[in-house]
């Protein structure tokens, strides 16, 4: 990984990991201390990826809840993609669970995205909430340091990663909280009923239907796009015959909302 991140705006606070129930059925976790310090980037505004990983031990109170909702601060205005991943991985998350778009405005303020399907934690793994930007310059929302290096993940493209202290700057903990609730949820895709992903696993063509779909992404387990198809039917055949081998999230999208499945590609 290249040493080029870089920081603005310095301020002193301090920060330490919570998970802070706001009610019997629900709680935010969190690092930060909640007191924006720094935004960070690469020196050359390219896209980069930056999470917070909660591990086994900090989420086994929690089993049977789902996470619900994010918050980031917003401090600078760009558009990017929320990527969730649950894995046993010590090096930077690995396999991909759930991706989502947004953006931001520059609000200087925390920003809520409502996840689109809730994601059910398992407790025997570690939950990485992570984002990466599409566009803008100094991305990264920090605090100051609290002191935990699974508050500071970073990579350059979605696939190495390390911790922030050990890339060329001082520790920081990034502004990312989590909220997971276990009452009144259900995991509904929408319009999943109609949504169909076959074969998979698949080797040479993907299918893909839904009712009223409007595109198809496909993603790779780093978040990277793979490719995008625009949908003149209810159904799309995708040639993958050139694709390595590997896990994808198929991501559709309806006039009722966004499907995403997940295929196995040999």
């Amino acid at each position: 990984m290249k040493k080029i991140f870089t920081v603005l705006t310095l301020m002193l606070v301090m920060a330490s990991f919570s998970s802070n129930a706001q009610q019997k059925d629900e709680a935010w976790l969190e690092y930060d201390n909640g007191v924006f310090m720094t935004d960070i980037g690469l020196l050359t505004g390219d896209p980069i990826y930056w999470g917070n990983m909660f591990t086994p031990s900090q989420l086994a109170d929690f089993d049977g809840y789902q996470l619900i909702k994010v918050k980031i601060w917003d401090h600078t205005p760009y558009n990017g993609y929320l990527i969730i991943y649950q894995d046993n991985s010590e090096t930077g998350p690995a396999e991909m669970v759930y991706m989502q778009q947004y953006s931001v405005e520059g609000t200087n303020d925390w920003t809520e995205i409502e996840l689109n399907t809730p994601v059910v934690l398992d407790v025997t793994k570690n939950l990485w909430i992570t984002f990466n930007n599409s566009d803008g310059e100094f991305t990264i929302p920090a605090a100051d340091d609290c002191g935990d290096a699974n508050s500071r993940w970073i990579s350059e493209d979605g696939r190495e990663w390390a911790d922030a202290s050990t890339v060329g700057m001082p520790p920081f903990t990034w502004l990312i909280r989590g909220l997971i609730s276990n009452e009144g949820l259900s995991v509904i895709e929408l319009g999943a009923g109609n949504a169909m992903v076959h074969p998979n696993p698949a080797t040479n063509v993907l299918n893909v239907s839904a009712n009223n779909m409007l595109n198809v992404r496909i993603f790779d387990m780093t978040g990277r796009e793979v490719s995008r198809h625009e949908a003149m039917a209810n159904e799309v055949a995708i040639d993958i015959a050139g694709y390595q081998s590997g896990l994808y999230l198929v991501r559709i999208e309806t006039e009722a909302g966004v499907i995403v499945k997940k295929v196995t590609i040999q």
